[in-house]
């Protein structure tokens, strides 16, 4: 059988679970699949995988020796440990762990990516809501020069990982039983709260640093996030200020909903909001308004998916056409 030979580590992970269900979806010509984990290098577990039971071995230094790609989809500090010793393998890994320590960025604007490929075995993705933020300001650019952006940004309790989505149900049913709260993994109450975490400063700082890049210009940014008491899920509210007059809501809702912008409508009656984007690929465009010079945006979007896992799969498909690793690609 002609395939590929494809590990994704880590795969009981909410990014694991999106890029196993997307390679599904888009029919990706893996021959064999196998599944490795970050964790106790003493055993294995059991992880699921279209319904059936499937093991994850530690992932030891040479783990990926004999694969073609690899999805690195674990905790950023178990990924960066793997990476330092990490031997030379020949597999080309493709990270969504959100380590920054190591790899070439592999950049996707307007549903397009950079060909040539970058070179070596290691890409790394920019953070997503950079991703979201930059499509926009790429979308309406083109209808009148953006001259700076202003974004808050909600953080939801999956950037953490399953771990943190359960405590986050925890603490919801110990506030409506008055017992204590857990905090192990959200480090603070994040049921019906909104606070600043500890990695703001960093989190903000990355988000500047990848609309930059991903936008080729030093655009005036600016960003300001929250940890809220949400499981899934991103929330941007942008302000975009523009060199004169901004385009109308109608002009707004046209440039960003057009087709390869990434960008679609919720389909429901009623309010929406980041329970709608979940599953989506596109960022939803919930509400669009200008006045004078600037306008605002209210946008939601799975932060795992489009921006991550799919972005991902679809680094892998270039990679394997660019890299000629199927005999018929």
């Amino acid at each position: 059988m002609i395939g590929l030979s494809v590990a994704v580590v880590d795969p009981a992970t909410l990014a694991g679970r999106d890029v196993k269900a997307i390679l599904r979806e888009r029919g990706f010509p893996a021959a064999r699949l196998r599944f490795f984990h970050t964790g106790d290098p003493a055993s294995g577990f059991l992880t699921e995988d279209d319904g059936e039971a499937s093991l994850a071995s530690p992932l030891e230094p040479d783990g990926l020796e004999g694969f073609h790609l690899a999805f690195l989809c674990g905790p950023a500090e178990a990924t960066t440990r793997f990476l330092a010793r990490r031997t030379s393998d020949g597999c080309l890994a493709i990270d969504l762990s959100g380590q920054r320590a190591s790899g070439a960025f592999v950049d996707a604007l307007r549903g397009s990516l950079p060909a040539p490929l970058p070179a070596g075995d290691l890409f790394v993705l920019r953070e997503p809501a950079a991703t979201v933020l930059a499509e926009a300001v790429a979308a309406l650019d083109p209808l009148r020069r953006v001259a700076a952006v202003t974004a808050a940004i909600d953080r939801p309790a999956s950037d953490l990982g399953k771990e943190a989505l359960d405590e986050l149900f925890q603490q919801a049913i110990a506030i409506a039983s008055f017992r204590s709260v857990p905090k192990d993994h959200l480090g603070a109450q994040s049921a019906f709260n909104l606070y600043s975490p500890a990695d703001t400063d960093a989190f903000e700082a990355r988000v500047v640093e990848d609309v930059r890049a991903l936008l080729g210009s030093d655009l005036p940014v600016s960003i300001l996030s929250a940890r809220a008491g949400v499981f899934h899920g991103t929330t941007l509210r942008v302000e975009l200020r523009f060199e004169g007059d901004a385009p109308s809501p109608e002009a707004l809702r046209a440039a960003l909903l057009a087709a390869g912008r990434g960008f679609g409508e919720a389909d429901v009656d009623g309010p929406a909001g980041t329970v709608d984007a979940a599953g989506r690929d596109e960022t939803l465009l919930l509400r669009s308004s200008s006045l004078g010079s600037t306008a605002r945006l209210f946008l939601a979007s799975d932060h795992l998916r489009h921006p991550g896992a799919l972005l991902a799969v679809r680094v892998a498909e270039a990679a394997v056409a660019e890299r000629g690793l199927l005999p018929d690609a």
